[in-house]
This record gives structure tokens, C-alpha cells and sequence, in this order.
């Protein structure tokens, strides 16, 4: 997954890649704009007039003259003294069939934002303050936690318009429940942190602060059936953890994902006009992955997102099912416009 400032440099030396090669005139939009945070903490991407700006007529696409596009690209990149920190955590691999599954317990993976409790405040792993209710976050304890903001499945947009806004409102955060997963600092394997945060959870006895339930494997029909049923209920997917690992940040094995189908991101660098009932309307996305492969994202939005797209160089979540043979996203469709938390 990227992260707010990740491959920001890939980013930028492949849109003046593109500026070298292109005409004065380009079929699409070549213009990769990296998010960046102003003084006020809020979020601005270059280019974003473009889109409000913008209607979609049968067969034409948008262009920009290289000089646009370079100008645009040279304001694109962060300067240091704007970047916040991310927080390091651990960060899940694919399952692999080839584990033991003795060694893993697991629970269901929850569509929400993660979130970082440092014993004072609220914030994203990208270092993004969460601006919760006083009456959020009195209960927790002067020490890391880490868990899930979320309202239950298929419910994340609700999870999202609130911890985006950085005035809270008590009816939306009423909604929201703070699901612990691992207390990073304290000592012990995983099941011994497991056992902590279930101790204090149940001491400070609130409503809205939860563990997320962990229980051994029975086999590994046992746990796609367990998958089958979660997906059945628009569920995220599953999360294993190795009952004996110590918290450590990065990418390992010690924590593992998995799901029936595969998420991932893209920029969005051009637009395909409408025909038929979208005749007027945006018809499909033009997208770059952070592999290099660019492909037409055209289902999974509503008529009121065709009127309004995301924005040239946002960041998007899409859902597919494998790979074809050229190496494209199989059954590629839009899931969100990603947020950069």
C-alpha cells in the first residue's frame, strides 16, 4: 500500500519521463501530483482546479502542453519541512499456504483506519492527528495502543467522513468503536499482549473500546470456510497473527492477510468521455499503478461520481481478481478515492 510521502521520487521521474517523450499535446493527462500538507494541516493536490473545472463530451479527452505539465510537477513534490512522520507498525504479507497454521490465531479484518494511540493523542500511521471527543479518548491509558476505527462491515465511508473531520461531532464519533488489536510497548509474545489488552479492556468496561477477537485454527478448511463466511457478509477478509512474535514494525510473516479478492492503488492520470446513458459523464479512469502498468478503470461508481471523478492526480483504492496475461488487473473495478490519513 502507499503511504502519504511514499515514492513520491518514482512518481515525479515517471511524469518527466512522459513530459520528455510527449508532444506538444498529449491524449491524456500526464500529470502526477503528489499530495503535500499546507500550514493548516489540511490537503491540497495540484491540479484539483482542472477537474471541478472540467465536462466530459462524446469522444474527447482532456490535454495538457508539456509546459503545463512540468510547471504543475515541479510544485508537486513536498518540501521537507511539511512532511509528518508515519508511525512504524507492523504491516501484513499475503497468507501462504505453506505455514503453519498451529502457530497463528485468528480474527477478522477489519474495513476501517487504523489508528495509533501514543498515550495522549489520536493519529493515522501516516503521523495525521485524529480529532476525537474528549469522551474517545479519556478512558485510554497513558501508554501505545493500537487498533481500528471502524462502524462495522460495509460501513467505512461512515469511518472516514469522521475521522476526517477535524472538528469532532459527537453523533458521528457515537457511531464509531475503537477496536485494539496490540499494545506495541509492552513486553512478551503476542498472546501475552492479546491477554493484556482483553484484561484492560474489560476493567474500563466502555462501549465503544473493544478487542478484536483472536481464536486458534481449527485447519485450513476451517479458515476459508471462516472466509467464505465473512466475505458472504461483505466483510474485509482475515488476519493472522504467530502467537509467539514479538512486535516489530515492517513487513513480515509474524502477521499475515487474507482475502477473496486483492485491493490495491493507483493514480488517476486521465479520463475516457461517456457514451450511451454516461454520454455527458466520465466513463472510465485512467490509472497508473506503482508498478508501472496503466490500464481504464470503467465500474464500481455511482452516476453522481461520473459527474464528478476523482480528481487528476488522486490517489484511488480498486479491487481485482488476479492478473491477464499482459500483466493488467483482471475485473479491475473503483472501491474509493484514498484519503491520505
Amino acid at each position: 500500500m502507499l503511504s502519504q510521502y511514499e515514492n513520491e521520487k518514482e512518481w515525479a521521474s515517471w511524469g518527466q519521463q512522459h513530459i520528455r517523450n510527449a508532444n506538444e499535446t498529449t491524449a491524456i493527462i500526464v500529470l502526477v501530483s503528489v499530495s503535500h500538507q499546507n500550514h493548516t494541516g489540511g490537503e491540497t493536490y495540484l491540479g484539483a482546479f482542472l477537474n471541478k473545472s472540467m465536462t466530459f463530451n462524446h469522444g474527447m479527452m482532456m490535454t495538457l502542453n508539456k509546459l503545463t505539465i512540468a510547471t504543475l510537477l515541479a510544485f508537486s513534490t513536498p518540501t521537507s519541512a511539511n512532511i509528518q512522520p508515519t508511525y512504524q507498525v507492523m504491516l501484513a504479507n499475503h497468507y501462504d499456504q505453506h505455514i503453519d497454521i498451529n502457530e497463528y490465531w485468528q480474527s477478522e479484518k477489519l474495513d476501517g483506519v487504523r489508528a495509533i494511540w501514543d498515550g495522549e493523542h489520536l493519529y493515522t500511521r501516516n503521523g495525521n492527528r485524529i480529532y476525537a471527543p474528549a469522551w474517545f479518548t479519556d478512558p485510554l491509558p497513558p501508554i501505545r495502543l493500537e487498533g481500528e476505527l471502524w462502524a462495522g462491515r460495509d460501513r467505512f465511508h461512515i469511518v472516514q467522513s469522521t475521522v476526517l473531520d477535524t472538528t469532532p461531532i459527537d453523533k458521528a464519533w457515537s457511531q464509531i468503536e475503537f477496536m485494539l488489536f496490540d499494545m506495541p510497548g509492552a513486553a512478551g509474545d503476542y498472546q501475552k499482549r492479546y491477554y493484556n489488552i482483553i484484561d484492560w479492556v474489560k476493567r474500563i468496561n466502555r462501549k465503544h473500546i473493544h478487542y478484536v477477537e483472536h481464536y486458534p485454527i481449527e485447519s485450513e478448511a476451517a479458515l476459508y470456510m471462516q472466509l467464505d463466511n465473512i466475505d458472504n457478509e461483505k466483510g474485509e477478509g482475515i488476519m493472522l497473527r504467530k502467537i509467539t512474535s514479538r512486535y516489530q514494525a515492517g513487513r513480515s510473516n509474524d502477521l499475515l492477510k487474507l482475502k477473496r479478492h486483492h485491493d490495491a492503488e493507483a493514480i488517476v492520470v486521465g479520463y475516457k468521455s461517456g457514451t450511451g446513458k454516461y454520454s455527458g459523464m466520465m466513463g472510465s479512469l485512467l490509472v497508473h499503478t506503482e508498478k508501472g502498468v496503466q490500464f481504464y478503470i470503467g465500474t464500481g461508481f455511482t452516476d453522481e461520481m461520473r459527474l464528478d471523478p476523482p480528481q487528476i492526480g488522486s490517489r484511488i483504492t480498486f479491487r481485482y481478481n488476479g492478473y491477464t496475461q499482459n500483466g493488467k488487473p483482471k475485473f479491475a473495478r473503483f472501491i474509493r478515492e484514498k484519503d491520505e490519513y
